[in-house]
């Protein structure tokens, strides 16, 4: 019983800073707030996370595993096409502002700060995950899947920008972009 009600803290503590840190940003939420939205004392935040800052690393882990359970689900994406589409599907869904990683790196410019790293990380996988879609492609896969990643980011910086009032596309200027790999 115990552990299930640390539990229960834990979790509501990471889904008030998941919403708090992804529309008011990190810099802007305080560690009170979130301890008086998530309903828990000073000393059981801390015995979920050690500081702020654990907890910020844990919003973005949690967000990356997100965006990978729902890009496996109901199956991993056959081709990029596919994969695209989970994109281009979640881009459009009414609560999404723009890119969780994207928006914390712009608070922590500096390269080397470790939730800068997290969001490279973060970055990087996808590149990862999109060169392995363009495996059957005669191209170099990593500059394409790096190209595509950036249509990818501008979609989700559009929507920031414009919030719902347009639609967001990702997969015809994401063929576009590896049409021109192709012709290079």
């Amino acid at each position: 019983m115990n552990t299930t009600k640390q539990s229960d803290s834990r979790t509501r503590i990471l889904a008030v800073a998941d919403r708090l840190f992804y529309a008011e940003g990190v810099r802007a939420t305080g560690t009170e707030k979130i301890m008086s939205l998530a309903e828990v004392a000073k000393a059981t935040f801390y015995r979920h996370f050690e500081s702020k800052d654990a907890l910020v690393l844990a919003y973005l882990e949690h967000r990356d595993q997100a965006l990978w359970d729902y890009l496996s689900k109901p199956g991993p994406a056959q081709n990029l096409k596919e994969a695209l589409t989970k994109f281009e599907q979640y881009a459009n869904w009414p609560e999404v502002i723009g890119c969780p990683f994207l928006r914390v790196a712009s608070e922590f410019p500096d390269t080397g700060h470790p939730f800068h790293r997290a969001a490279i990380e973060h970055q990087d996988k996808i590149v990862d995950y999109l060169a392995d879609l363009l495996r059957p492609f005669p191209i170099d896969r990593r500059a394409a899947a790096a190209a595509i990643l950036s249509v990818i980011d501008g979609a989700l910086s559009t929507r920031m920008l414009y919030g719902t009032s347009k639609k967001i596309l990702i997969v015809s200027p994401a063929e576009a972009v590896l049409a021109s790999f192709q012709r290079a």
